[in-house]
């Protein structure tokens, strides 16, 4: 029943944090996709702002032009000698000449009544009532004394143009008006090569220049009401994003939404609009949400494997509570049975006293079974390291018993000497481990590189006769004096050598090469063998603790770690490579004790 409702209470722990991370993942999703939205909406509108300041710009300055244009032509005395006579062929003339020169589609010259003295367009018959016909805001505003202003509308096959009209004086007296006629195709070519909707509209909201031909002429409203009179409602109104305002176009329902920016021309009365296409933004804020997404995943994934292993720690923990209920049931159970035994056996007080200590003895090994499960590694490790000095103690004290039996109290006391050195060995080695945790001592020291290969090799000749191998050492004449610690050298020595007796076990011929050469101020040691090998998957993790390519059993995969560390602290090196011909090598390198003191000094 307890195993069942623990089941639910994983079950339900699962689902709240799948709802969990699927809520939170929503939300870190959403959130992304509006900010990163908002974002590229913003850039968008920057770059956009600055394209609309240069298109709009070049409006204002091709109008601007003209507006100066027309009152300083007024003011010649040419013109004004031309409106008093009315000279229509001089004043074509001169209104041609200004024309081609400023670029003006037309130069008219006015009488006080409208009529047309001169122009510099042939096909415009003279004495027609232009100024009351065709601008009359703009010659009312002129005839008044002011710079009068009219827009020519345009349609779908015709551009927009523009009219400003100037008076002309003569003595203090209204003699007629100038009107120039600025054509705005010209700057629809240039908007045309915006992929951008450019349009530039007037007071009314009506379309005055557009780099869309069909939008010429037209009201351009963004309200939610289309359709007032004869109006072509061009927008319709697409909804605020933050600050962003959003339209889309009245002819397509479904159509894609577009930014829209306004710049005002405060000197005409206008104002120039541009609609930018929002579906850059928009796939920028797409793959920016899948991003997201993709980390999400990422992360609910992480979250999922932490509950997995949280969970499979709890079953192993139930499942150790078990075993100690089990053992203790156990106990309990043996306790009574020996309490029976006792009170069968009253009569024999000596048996009943021994079953007592038993009791006790059982009890103790229990808690020390206990103890000793928690100290499993360590005790593994201390074997590991402490096996061979062990069986090199036993052997010399065996030794030292038989030749005090023999009266040879001298080589007896060869073998004790050997004991107390391996002694003093173990101890060495008890520091080494514990260097794994703690940064090893700076007690180095001359060490003859000979002696300490000669004492490693004694310990493991045994090993070698019995499996056979041929075991082959290559020194340089003379001794070799390295920087170490002798008993730490040693250690790692015979670890090399070893690990390849284990290597080369049950092979038809095995052997073993220990090589040393120098080289620029170096000490090379290599231990060849011809086994099986490091596999290449495990060629980075050779050195690492409590890793090993041994079988289940044959080793913690502490002595290559241990040696690794060792060979550090010397200021040396230790690698491990597969030979061309089949087996392994590892290589030792150490500097000199003689180099040592060459670059010290």
């Amino acid at each position: 029943m307890t195993q069942r409702y623990q089941r639910r209470r994983a079950r339900r722990l699962k689902l709240v944090v799948a709802v969990a991370l699927l809520a939170s993942s929503a939300a870190i999703v959403w959130l992304t996709g509006a900010i990163s939205l908002r974002f590229f909406l913003s850039d968008l509108e920057v770059r956009k702002d600055a394209a609309l300041a240069v298109q709009s710009g070049a409006l204002e300055r091709l109008l601007d032009k003209f507006r100066l244009m027309t009152p300083l032509t007024a003011r010649r005395p040419d013109v004004a000698d031309v409106v008093e006579r009315r000279d229509a062929e001089e004043g074509g003339r001169i209104a041609a000449i200004a024309a081609g020169m400023s670029g003006a589609k037309e130069v008219w010259f006015l009488s006080p009544q409208g009529e047309t003295i001169a122009t510099s367009d042939a096909s415009t018959n003279s004495g027609a009532l232009l100024g009351r016909q065709w601008i009359p805001k703009a010659f009312r505003e002129a005839a008044m004394g002011q710079l009068g202003r009219q827009l020519i509308p345009g349609n779908g096959w015709q551009p927009a143009s523009y009219v400003f009209a100037s008076p002309i004086r003569v003595r203090d007296r209204l003699a007629g008006v100038v009107a120039v006629r600025v054509r705005l195709d010209d700057v629809e070519q240039a908007w045309a090569l915006s992929k951008d909707a450019l349009v530039a509209l007037d007071e009314n909201d009506v379309v005055v220049v557009t780099n869309v031909h069909d939008w010429r002429g037209t009201t351009l409203r963004t309200d939610t009401a289309p359709g007032r009179g004869a109006a072509i409602d061009l927008l319709r109104a697409g909804g605020h994003l933050g600050r962003f305002r959003l339209v889309r176009p009245a002819q397509q329902a479904g159509g894609r939404a577009f930014l829209e920016l306004r710049e005002d021309l405060p000197v005409l009365g206008w104002k120039v609009v541009i609609l930018s296409d929002v579906a850059e933004a928009r796939t920028q804020s797409a793959n920016a949400m899948l991003i997201a997404f993709l980390l999400c995943v990422i992360g609910a994934g992480a979250v999922w494997s932490a509950v997995e292993r949280r969970e499979g720690l709890i079953r192993r923990l139930r499942s150790d509570r078990a075993a100690a209920l089990r053992l203790e049931r156990r106990v309990r159970s043996r306790t009574i049975d020996l309490t029976r035994a006792n009170q069968r056996l009253e009569a024999e007080i000596e048996e009943r006293l021994a079953a007592e200590a038993e009791l006790r003895r059982a009890q103790a090994e229990l808690v020390q079974a206990a103890k000793l499960a928690t100290l499993g590694h360590m005790s593994a490790a201390l074997s590991h390291e402490y096996n061979q000095p062990l069986a090199a103690i036993r052997t010399n004290a065996e030794n030292a018993t038989l030749l005090i039996a023999r009266g040879e109290p001298e080589r007896a006391t060869e073998s004790l000497a050997r004991i107390g050195g391996l002694v003093a060995r173990m101890a060495e080695i008890a520091r080494t481990l514990k260097g794994f945790t703690r940064r090893a001592g700076t007690d180095l020291q001359p060490v003859s590189l000979r002696q300490a290969i000669d004492e490693a090799l004694l310990l493991l000749t045994p090993q070698v006769r019995q499996q056979g191998i041929r075991l082959t050492t290559r020194l340089p004449d003379g001794d070799l004096v390295v920087l170490a610690g002798r008993i730490r050298l040693e250690q790692v020595i015979m670890n090399l050598v070893a690990n390849a007796i284990d290597a080369v076990r049950g092979r038809e011929d095995p052997a073993i090469d220990l090589d040393v050469d120098v080289a620029d101020g170096e000490v090379r040691l290599s231990v060849a063998d011809n086994g099986t090998g490091i596999p290449e998957v495990a060629m980075g993790q050779i050195f690492d603790p409590f890793f090993t390519t041994k079988d289940v059993g044959a080793g913690l995969g502490l002595g290559l770690s241990i040696a690794y560390k060792i060979v550090h602290d010397f200021s040396g090196s230790l690698t491990a490579e597969n030979r061309p011909e089949g087996g392994a090598r590892f290589v030792m390198r150490l500097p000199l004790a003689q180099a040592v003191r060459t670059a010290a000094e």
